[in-house]
């Protein structure tokens, strides 16, 4: 029973990985094998429907982590790790809230024409993969921050 949250957390950030790489997998090959215009067309119907599993994995996740940092043991080497797990997920969030919600609202209004469409979409697949690694980072750290809660 002490470790539930912690082991919710750690399942919360393996889903919002697995999420995230499904969305980097087959969501982004996708979008990239339609005609920038039709890509934009479609991505004002698919970006929805992506934001529920994003929610509703990123948000135990972060929250876990984050209870679990404030109440671990100070100066342990599991605080320090839930810590680097917390401050992960939250650039995460940071970085999507500064530069992926931005353009993926502009992809919905079709804002770009096609050469900047297919630019903007590259940019945004290789920065959803630097998102995924921090992802992964921090469910690094939350697995030793477990081990190390022993």
């Amino acid at each position: 029973m002490k470790n539930t949250i912690s082991i919710i957390a750690i399942i919360a950030i393996g889903a919002y990985i697995g999420n995230m790489l499904n969305i980097g997998l087959s969501h982004a090959v996708y979008w990239q094998s339609l005609e920038p215009i039709e890509f934009m067309q479609f991505f004002a119907i698919d970006f929805p429907l992506l934001l529920v599993p994003t929610a509703l994995t990123l948000m135990p996740a972060w929250l876990g982590s984050l209870f679990v940092f404030l109440k671990s043991e100070k100066k342990s080497k599991s605080r320090k790790y839930w810590q680097i797990a917390f401050w992960g997920l939250t650039l995460t969030i940071v970085q999507t809230s500064i530069y992926h919600l931005p353009m993926n609202l502009d992809f919905m209004a079709l804002k770009y024409d096609a050469l900047t469409a297919t630019n903007k979409l590259n940019g945004w697949i290789i920065s959803h993969w630097i998102r995924i690694i921090i992802a992964i980072l921090s469910g690094i750290y939350a697995v030793r921050a477990l081990q190390n809660s022993k």
